[in-house]
């Protein structure tokens, strides 16, 4: 069954927004400044879709992928010349066409249904999400990040957005995770790169505690040999 349409400014950008998930954007594009102020000042979003063709400024409108995601203004800094804006990612959305007469592009879309649960057992949700938490300690591990702390969903839906926005992929896999219309899709797809990366995780930090404790024991022989 297809969903009710609905028309909102559109904004081409070389990345890929996810549900739920924070993207911070510097504007500084007449059309882009004008397109954010007018969502902010009216509390409405706009799109953000993956570019397949065409850049982010200057010229016409970049060609983009058909599945985007709305966002929504959270933080706004005027710069003068320029916008900081922290967005927040809401729905998911297909584009049907991209009108392109106003001070900014605009485009016709259709929500996309959100599945929640559907078809994810709760065990599989638990045993993915403990695998990505540990990911996740790694990576604060190796960056040396100490208190630093990620909430992690425990809902399928937020849960695969989350592990998505966080994965190291190309655009065109990350937009291809995002256009999977179902969680329990998008978490089976996950589930091995997650694995594929922890591991690689465990990988580094063991090196780099290896590399360290033989630095230390070349340190501890400088110092006695020197007595």
């Amino acid at each position: 069954m297809s969903m009710p349409r609905t028309t909102m400014p559109l904004m081409p950008l070389n990345a890929v927004l996810f549900p739920g998930m924070p993207m911070p954007l510097v504007l500084w594009e007449a059309r882009y400044l004008q397109m954010a102020e007018e969502c902010f000042d009216r509390e409405e979003p706009f799109g953000v879709a993956l570019i397949r063709k065409g850049r982010e400024v200057g010229g016409e409108t970049a060609e983009t992928y058909d599945v985007g995601t709305t966002a929504h203004v959270a933080e706004y800094d005027d710069g003068g010349n320029h916008l900081s804006l922290l967005a927040i990612g809401r729905r998911r959305f297909r584009i049907h066409s991209v009108l392109d007469s106003g001070p900014y592009p605009r485009a016709e879309v259709e929500f996309l249904p959100d599945d929640a649960q559907a078809g994810v057992s709760p065990e599989f949700v638990a045993d993915i999400r403990a695998m990505f938490a540990e990911e996740i300690e790694l990576i604060v591990q190796l960056l040396g990040f100490g208190g630093l702390q990620l909430e992690i969903p425990a809902e399928a839906d937020k849960l695969s957005y989350m592990i998505a926005a966080h994965l190291r992929l190309p655009l065109v896999d990350k937009q291809m995770l995002l256009e999977l219309p179902t969680s329990a899709e998008r978490l089976a797809r996950e589930v091995e790169i997650v694995r594929r990366e922890r591991e690689d995780y465990r990988l580094l930090l063991a090196a780099r505690e290896h590399v360290d404790e033989t630095e230390a024991r070349r340190a501890v022989g400088r110092v006695f040999s020197n007595n």
